[in-house]
């Protein structure tokens, strides 16, 4: 079955808002530590691998250090503090998991465990779900550890890999040996070399320790660091780009290549990063502004104007669509754009300052309403004022990753299927540098040869070739679909935040360039998370539930009102609830379909209308977002 809706954005009414972030020493606090190559016995007073000493007795542990009453401590935070847990696991794959609290500090007991330790926090920053890492030796114990992006990238090049899955094998081979502190020394060491522009330029004290310093989040230097530096991996070439959202400098980190074979590794640059903290600030600014003018009613177009330039374009519509589409959109009323996200600022822009941003739409209640991706607000050459510019796309993008459970199959009764969507479509052709032909989609996950996407005869959006359908299925137990794609292990391998690109082609096979296309003719977005696997999705609680008095309404409807109610809606979220009708040829009879907002509970209800029409099939379905925004449905045919 095709699906005619994918929404990661929001929608009101005609509005559709389409959205890196281990070696023996001292430290002892009176615990004992014993050493062993296998079981051992103490007894009384005993000295460790460091200057801890105490009472106690102990089970020395192959190939590491047992501890006893013992903690690390620190901070978690990704530019702001991270809102979620921490997980420590030892060098034998023993892990326990502790909350993060005020303000990104956390404390967690590793008495008992054996050094060396390597942690995972994972928890929200700026309404993104985000993953970091970092690592601690026998030295470390009762101190400081941070977790942060750039500890998260001294772990990647400790371990010659990005560090998730360092992470996920620690316990394994000679993985935790790797963990020395002569080695971690080294790559905090290297790393603040190609950082010290920015951090000189922030006022960050030159003796700085990225792993081991005590900091403030939102108060400190190195916090306004953590707010300018980015980290992105590459997994094909095992490659980390670091990068300062105030310039254009960049800096490729290998990842095999440990830190004694970077004797003078290139550097970040600290141009504009002093004058750039006031652009924030400014850049932030804007936004709030043209929220409040929704604060009390629906705004003139007049109020809405001087916030946006005049050419402004989202979605492939100009300034004045999109007004017109605004100053009509009644729920629009009372919307607040949270968790904003600076993630560059281009002074090198000809036509003004340009920053390139991502936030989250909110309504009163706090229900968000999508992710808006690479927003652009500009600074005016001629009156110095920052304006929104929007996406600037020539085509109307969106992608993100799916999974979808059918009711009512045939020959399948109740099926999984799970991939990626990409809907595609061209309100103004004459803005495309060309004539598409066909639109080529590739990353990871994908064919090699990536997706090849053509318009349908009668418009819309553009589908599959070969496939009929926008959604690339990654796997399947449907009946009538192709093999999977994928495994389970192929699929979980997709990386955090894999990113996306979409290239248009004309009919000599020639790429397209159009004027808010990148330089090398390539629109890029990103998938915050992968799509669930098939044994993840066979797990209990995954899906919306349509309640059962739904179900037997929708089996005997012929026209008239459907009342529609759904629970294990995800209840941060805008959802979706959608109906269609469809003759003996499977072409649409009509549609209905209505954006709800959930319950603080998790349901939805709506009511769904149709005239009376003849029809031969129907399907009926629910999507709403999990929190790392990929789209769950439940569908049910008849």
């Amino acid at each position: 079955m095709k699906k005619t809706a994918t929404h990661w954005r929001f929608k009101y009414a005609a509005l559709a808002l389409a959205a890196s972030l281990a070696a023996c020493g001292g430290g002892g606090s009176g615990g004992f530590v014993g050493t062993g190559a296998g079981a051992g016995e103490g007894t009384s007073t005993g000295t460790g691998t460091g200057t801890g000493t105490g009472t106690g007795s102990t089970d020395g542990a192959a190939g590491g250090v047992a501890v006893y009453g013992a903690q690390i401590s620190g901070v978690a935070a990704v530019g702001a503090p991270l809102v979620g847990s921490v997980t420590v696991k030892d060098a034998l794959g023993a892990t326990r998991t502790s909350p993060i609290g005020t303000n990104g500090a956390y404390k967690v007991d590793v008495s008992g465990m054996t050094a060396p330790f390597v942690f995972r926090a994972q928890g929200v920053v700026n309404g993104m779900t985000v993953t970091v890492h970092s690592l601690a030796t026998q030295a470390d114990i009762d101190g400081t550890i941070n977790i942060t992006q750039l500890t998260n990238l001294i772990v990647s090049n400790i371990a010659g890999q990005i560090a998730a899955n360092y992470f996920d094998k620690f316990d394994q081979g000679s993985n935790a040996s790797l963990a020395s502190k002569a080695l971690v020394d080294a790559e905090v060491s290297k790393l603040k070399e190609k950082l010290l522009p920015v951090l000189t330029a922030l006022g960050v004290d030159a003796a700085i320790d990225l792993l081991h310093g005590t900091f403030t989040p939102l108060a400190d230097p190195i916090d306004k660091a953590l707010d300018v530096i980015r980290v992105q991996y590459d997994t094909a070439a095992n490659t980390a780009t670091i990068s300062n959202i105030l310039n254009t400098v960049t800096v490729v980190d290998d990842l095999a290549k440990p830190a004694a074979a970077e004797p003078s590794p290139a550097a970040l640059s600290g141009d504009n990063v002093a004058s750039g903290v006031s652009d924030q600030a400014l850049v932030k600014k804007v936004l709030t502004d043209f929220a409040g003018k929704f604060a009390d009613g629906l705004p003139a177009s007049g109020d809405l104007t001087p916030l946006m330039t005049s050419g402004f374009m989202w979605n492939d519509k100009n300034r004045a669509t999109w007004i017109a589409e605004l100053t009509q959109a009644s729920d629009f009323i009372g919307v607040s754009f949270a968790d904003v996200e600076i993630n560059q600022i281009n002074y090198n822009n000809v036509n003004g300052v340009t920053a390139r941003v991502s936030f989250t739409p909110k309504t009163p209640q706090g229900i968000e309403l999508g992710r808006v991706e690479d927003w652009l607000i500009r600074k005016s050459l001629t009156d110095g004022i920052w304006r929104l510019h929007g996406d600037q796309r020539s085509l109307d993008l969106d992608w993100f990753a799916t999974t979808s459970i059918h009711h009512g199959m045939p020959g399948s009764g109740t099926c999984v299927k799970t991939g990626i969507e990409f809907n595609i479509e061209d309100h103004n052709s004459g803005n495309n540098g060309g004539v598409i032909k066909y639109i080529l989609v590739t990353g990871p996950g994908l064919p090699a040869g990536g997706l090849r996407y053509e318009a349908p005869a009668l418009g819309g959006r553009w589908m599959i070739v070969g496939a009929g359908q926008e959604t690339y299925v990654m796997a399947s137990n449907c009946t009538g679909d192709a093999p999977s794609a994928l495994s389970d292990a192929a699929i979980a391998a997709i990386p955090d935040d894999a990113v996306y690109a979409l290239a248009a082609y004309d009919n000599a096979g020639t790429k397209l360039v159009s004027p808010s296309s990148n330089a090398d003719g390539v629109f890029r977005m990103k998938i915050q998370r992968r799509p669930l696997t098939m044994a993840e999705a066979a797990g209990n609680g995954v899906f919306p539930v349509i309640a059962p008095a739904t179900v037997a309404a929708f089996n005997s409807f012929a026209s008239g009102r459907l009342p529609f109610s759904a629970s294990n809606i995800y209840p941060l979220s805008q959802a979706y609830v959608q109906m269609r009708r469809q003759d003996a040829a499977f072409a649409p009879v009509d549609a209905v379909e209505l954006s709800v907002l959930p319950t603080a509970a998790g349901t939805v209800g709506a009511e769904l209308s149709f005239a009376d029409a003849p029809f031969a099939s129907s399907i009926m379905w629910v999507e709403s977002p999990d929190r790392y925004r990929r789209n769950i449905q439940t569908y049910y045919a008849r």
